[in-house]
């Protein structure tokens, strides 16, 4: 056998056994790669809870978690044909007649689902989120630091009463006709929707932002 020959052999044996060395790796891989999917998939958390709600049409919320707990958490409201409650083993609810009452321990976002409601008082100090929330009114009571965002509703006539240092944000993807906003000392004022007619009350705002189609609708601010 020629020199050139056994360089031949010696470097197709060489090349096949790279190959087989690189197909055990991948199948390793693969082998490892389906054992950590399995070992890393996501577990439902153990105190998540979701219920059924009775029909209502006022929601009150309350805080009764530590004093010197952060509440830095969010109560979402959103627009469903049936009522539910989302929550983490840090709520408490009840009725009460038409009013469902939400009593949080521990500072983790709830989310509430249902079709419509006409009151909403929060004296909770957890922000709270409306999402295509649809009603013909809605009147909203916010204790001291609470935050209020309202997104894509669609309300006849709107109501806000909050207290010191209180953040009501409303975008312009609202759709209201009557509006009247009252706020104590230290609020946060941003609001962009348009509406109809309006009455704008505010005592020694931090901040104020009117802008778009609800500056061109403002007549009045006190």
């Amino acid at each position: 056998m020629t020199t050139s020959n056994k360089l031949l052999l010696g470097f197709s044996g060489v090349l096949v056994l790279l190959m087989l060395f690189s197909a055990i790796i991948l199948k390793a891989n693969y082998n490892k790669g389906i054992t950590n999917t399995e070992q890393h998939q996501p577990q439902q958390d153990p105190d998540y809870a979701k219920v059924t709600l009775p029909a209502f049409k006022a929601l009150v919320l309350k805080n009764t978690a530590a004093i010197n707990e952060k509440h830095e958490a969010t109560i979402y409201v959103r627009e469903s044909p049936e009522y539910h409650l989302e929550f983490y083993k840090n709520a408490t609810y009840n009725m009460s007649g038409d009013t469902l009452i939400v009593e949080i321990s521990k500072s983790r976002d709830i989310t509430l689902y249902a079709p419509a409601m006409s009151y909403i008082d929060n004296r909770s100090d957890y922000g709270i989120s409306l999402s295509d929330i649809k009603s013909p009114s809605l009147e909203i009571n916010a204790g001291n630091d609470v935050r209020t965002f309202m997104i894509s509703t669609k309300i006849n006539s709107f109501a806000y009463t909050g207290g010191k240092n209180n953040t009501l944000e409303v975008n312009e993807d609202n759709i209201l006709d009557s509006v009247k906003v009252t706020m104590d000392k230290r609020g946060s004022l941003y609001f962009y929707a348009p509406y109809q007619s309006g009455e704008f009350r505010v005592d020694s705002l931090d901040n104020l932002n009117i802008t778009g189609k609800s500056l061109q609708s403002l007549k009045r601010i006190n």
